[in-house]
């Protein structure tokens, strides 16, 4: 079965090679004509959406969130002292495609202007996969990658992989806080892409997380964790998405400029969708600097509107219809032969079982998916 493919980044630290020559697409929230009334938070029903409430939570039943959350949650809960600074690792989990970490660093030397979402100077932390796992999973993702260009021979291909497993791994990754409480901030951060079908041996991964030199951004020198803080753990549970090919639905996006579609197949995780397709009309890069756009003409920016001005949603085994047309997301595309695919994506508002969903709405349209062929991504 054909899987869809992203080269590696983030966690693995592995540059997005210059030959995709893909348009990246951005999902924003839609603007509403009034504002949307001011609800309380649904609270959390036990420990893992405690850890993890910035995936949200369902109102209607907090406790199914925590059994999902809780399928594909490790608790690690390791907590270590360097100085007057602890940090406390809580809990992993892994939707097969992203992982997230939660954890709490506590210090009476966190400078007030810290708070939610504060940058802060990360550069010496990082989080690696174990190094005979991470060449397992670079050399299995680079050589899916370059089966798929017909320009780079095997023997090329081979010496692009030996050159990469010879930089070894960073690890690199962002995150800001939170939430803050006290002297205590809380990170939920998505550490980046791990993909379960690039493990071949591995069932299991074991990852070191690092924390070393935190401070504001805009104030390198108030260091609140000198460190060096170390965690080795094992992220022991998933939940994989599944996969659903052998679609042929023909639907028009957008209103600003219509974007005829043909979606082919569909992915569910536990935490978002993706539909994948072809474009049915020639699509034109970005106007050049000074040219005025032809209004007759789609081009690479109309695409990203289409997928922001369509309606998108799913509809569960329960009979609910959850929309997530505001919610964030992304996607991209490129030329594939004689055709333009592209694939847009849209997150949860909540953790929702994939096997839970039935059907999907794609601008309007309802696609069955008992009626697709569904594997395990």
């Amino acid at each position: 079965m054909k899987t869809w493919k992203r080269l590696a980044s983030g966690l693995l630290a592995l540059a997005l090679l210059a030959s995709l020559s893909c348009a990246a697409l951005a999902a924003e929230p839609k603007e509403t004509a009034e504002p949307k009334k001011t609800e309380e938070a649904p609270k959390p029903a036990g420990q893992f959406s405690r850890w993890f409430s910035s995936l949200g939570i369902n109102p209607k039943t907090p406790k199914a969130s925590e059994e999902v959350l809780s399928r594909m949650g490790t608790a690690i809960k390791q907590s270590k002292t360097v100085g007057k600074t602890t940090v406390t690792l809580n809990a992993a989990i892994w939707n097969g495609e992203d992982l997230w970490l939660s954890f709490d660093v506590k210090s009476p030397d966190i400078p007030e202007e810290v708070q939610q979402y504060t940058s802060l100077t990360t550069e010496k932390c990082s989080l690696k996969l174990r190094d005979d796992q991470w060449k397992e999973y670079t050399r299995n993702n680079l050589e899916e990658f370059y089966a798929n260009d017909p320009e780079v021979t095997p023997e090329e291909a081979e010496k692009k992989i030996q050159a990469e497993l010879a930089k070894g791994q960073t690890g690199s990754f962002w995150f800001s806080p939170e939430g803050r409480e006290g002297n205590t901030l809380n990170f939920q951060t998505n550490m980046g892409w791990l993909d379960s079908r690039l493990f071949t041996k591995t069932r299991q991964p074991v990852l070191t997380l690092h924390l070393e030199n935190l401070a504001p951004s805009d104030s390198p020198d108030k260091v609140f964790l000198k460190g060096p803080f170390d965690f080795t753990f094992t992220v022991k549970k998933q939940v994989p998405p599944i996969q659903y090919t052998g679609a042929d639905a023909k639907i028009t996006l957008g209103e600003t400029k219509k974007v005829p579609m043909r979606f082919t197949e569909l992915q569910i995780s536990a935490t978002g969708l993706s539909a994948r397709g072809e474009v049915l009309a020639p699509i034109n890069d970005f106007p050049k600097a000074g040219e005025k756009e032809d209004p007759n003409k789609l081009y690479l920016g109309d695409l990203n509107h289409a997928n922001i001005e369509s309606s998108w949603g799913l509809w569960l085994k329960d009979g609910d219809y959850v929309d997530v047309t505001q919610m964030g997301g992304g996607g991209g595309g490129g030329q594939e032969g004689e055709s333009f695919m592209i694939s847009f994506g849209h997150d949860f508002p909540y953790p929702i079982d994939p096997a839970a969903v039935t059907a999907v709405n794609i601008g309007g349209t309802r696609v069955e998916l008992g009626k697709l062929t569904a594997a395990t991504a």
